[in-house]
């Protein structure tokens, strides 16, 4: 979805590494879709997509993604937020967005 030629990159895909987190996530609208790079273990590929929903209580920006457990979909989980900005552990795994 993320390569695909399908709606409007907000912030483009320049690559998977850790150098290639986008920098302008204020441009993010509730409704974006965003591909983040979580697992090592995968090479070039994308691996784990959310919806943005907007900013929470304290101003920080959010979404909401499945996980691999059985209870749906998430805000956070065990040990984390499902914070887009900052230096958290989604925030650093973030490497594009798409506007449908």
């Amino acid at each position: 979805m993320a390569r695909s030629g399908e709606g409007a990159d907000v912030l483009p895909l320049t690559g998977v590494g850790p150098d290639d987190r986008p920098s302008a996530i204020d441009q993010l609208q509730p409704g974006d879709l965003v591909f983040f790079k979580l697992d090592a273990r995968t090479k070039e590929r994308l691996d784990h997509v959310g919806i943005v929903l907007g900013y929470d209580t304290e101003g920080h920006l959010i979404f909401v993604s499945s996980r691999e457990e059985v209870n749906g979909p998430t805000i956070g989980d065990v040990g984390g937020v499902s914070r887009l900005d900052g230096n958290g552990y989604y925030a650093k795994t973030l490497r594009s967005a798409k506007r449908l």
